[in-house]
């Protein structure tokens, strides 16, 4: 499925083709064809493909693909010249902030407490950038999960695919993981506890516009070298 896939979203299999016979994708890929069945089964449902009885499967175009699905999220980001990581900055933007300012009216205190150990884990892995990002994932995971909103939390996967990539370049840069970073994270954990939201919402705020400031940087040094 992935590497099905990575062609698709990639255009090294352009939309309107179809797809190798399901023999032909078996030899190929090495694995049975009931697996190729299966991974064709999961790509049509991610609106990737389709497959029509004598016919085959054909490769469906981009606005059929359910683009905030988790894989076809990660697939883009494979190949993202800055457009996609641009969107994804503007989509944090309008969910994170009145996120982290739910949970700080619907967060209990297991939660409260949680928060807590996820920030001292952040601080701790400041000179990690791998240990870095899986402790931020995990934070603002919680911080979605603290909302009580089961919609927001099923976003969860889709935010991760993107915040991973995110902070997989932000980490790149001296300021991605500063004591301003820092400290803007902090302020987000500390209003939520508190139970203000409004702090919550500008501190994390201050987070969303941080981290894209900082992607953007990479981006435009990579484009320049």
């Amino acid at each position: 499925m992935d590497d099905l896939g990575r062609r698709i979203v990639s255009g090294a299999v352009e939309a309107g083709a179809f797809l190798p016979p399901e023999a032909g994708l078996s030899a190929s890929l090495e694995v049975s064809r009931t697996v190729v069945r299966e991974a064709i089964k999961v790509l049509a449902a991610k609106g990737l493909v389709e497959s029509r009885p004598k016919l085959g499967t054909r490769v469906l175009p981009r606005d059929h693909w359910r683009l905030s699905d988790a894989d076809v999220l990660g697939w883009q980001f494979e190949t993202d010249d800055g457009r996609l990581q641009e969107q994804v900055s503007e989509v944090r933007a309008l969910i994170e902030p009145r996120a982290a300012s739910l949970a700080a009216t619907r967060r209990t205190d297991d939660e409260a407490v949680r928060l807590r150990k996820l920030m001292d884990q952040l601080a701790a892995a400041v000179d990690d950038p791998e240990e870095y990002v899986a402790a931020d994932l995990a934070l603002h995971a919680s911080i979605l999960d603290a909302t009580h909103n089961q919609l927001l939390a099923e976003l969860t996967s889709t935010l991760s695919v993107a915040l991973r990539a995110g902070r997989t370049i932000s980490t790149q840069v001296p300021s991605g993981v500063d004591n301003l970073s820092m400290g803007a994270h902090r302020q987000v954990v500390d209003a939520i506890v508190e139970r203000d939201p409004e702090s919550a919402f500008r501190a994390m705020s201050e987070v969303v516009i941080s981290a894209a400031q900082d992607v953007r940087e990479v981006l435009h040094r990579d484009r320049r070298s």
